[in-house]
């Protein structure tokens, strides 16, 4: 079952399947669902999702992501603001319950800046709920089947790192996903269509803004 609502609203992976056939969203991941799943409970109010691409978390999420297509207009999972989301204009500070962004970071090229924007956003008790690909569990930049467009390998103690520096935060919860995933069957059954052995290889960290 996949949650497509932080308050508890579910619908089947063949329901969700469907959704993304009909939108045209082919490329989509179903077991990135089963992920979020795990985090979407820090999803609510008004927030944001950077890079949500066409598989956003939830409908009330702001989609923001440096590709703007007509499959997004109309579509309930799909991007609202065209943007590389580390700089984010339109929102004011300490104005959002949540930013959500899951394998975006890794993308941009200076990930600190990105985290002081995401953490300015925010407001004071808001989450700030990441997941990135692992660099012990997925191909490094220059290694064959590495994503060409990754700007860098990360592994959760160097996000913790940023996220510290940054000082505002209180980290919740790290790295969990890939044990409580291990016997997701469509981490494997949906992995040759992105052409890995298997799309288990993430980690995530939910950290909660405690100063303005």
């Amino acid at each position: 079952m996949i949650r497509i609502s932080p308050n508890g609203k579910k619908i089947t992976d063949k329901e969700m399947q469907e959704i993304f056939d009909r939108y045209d969203a082919t490329r989509e991941s179903i077991f990135r669902r089963h992920e979020m799943n795990l985090v979407i409970k820090y999803t609510k109010g008004v927030g944001i999702e950077v890079g949500c691409g066409l598989n956003k978390i939830h409908t009330s999420a702001i989609g923001i992501n440096k590709v703007l297509t007509e499959n997004d207009y109309g579509y309930p999972f799909g991007t609202q603001i065209q943007s590389e989301g580390d700089n984010l204009p339109w929102f004011r500070d300490n104005s959002l319950d949540y930013v959500f962004s899951s394998h975006c970071l890794e993308h941009i090229v200076d990930s600190k800046k990105a985290l002081r924007e995401w953490t300015r956003v925010l407001k004071k008790e808001g989450y700030l709920v990441l997941i990135l690909p692992h660099k012990n569990y997925f191909p490094n930049i220059g290694q064959p089947n590495a994503n060409p467009d990754h700007k860098h390998d990360f592994l959760p103690e160097d996000v913790k790192k940023m996220i510290d520096e940054i000082g505002k935060y209180e980290i919740i919860s790290i790295d969990t996903l890939h044990d409580n995933l291990k016997k997701d069957e469509v981490a494997m059954s949906e992995a040759p269509k992105y052409g890995h052995s298997s799309l288990n290889f993430s980690f995530e960290i939910i950290a909660k803004k405690i100063k303005d």
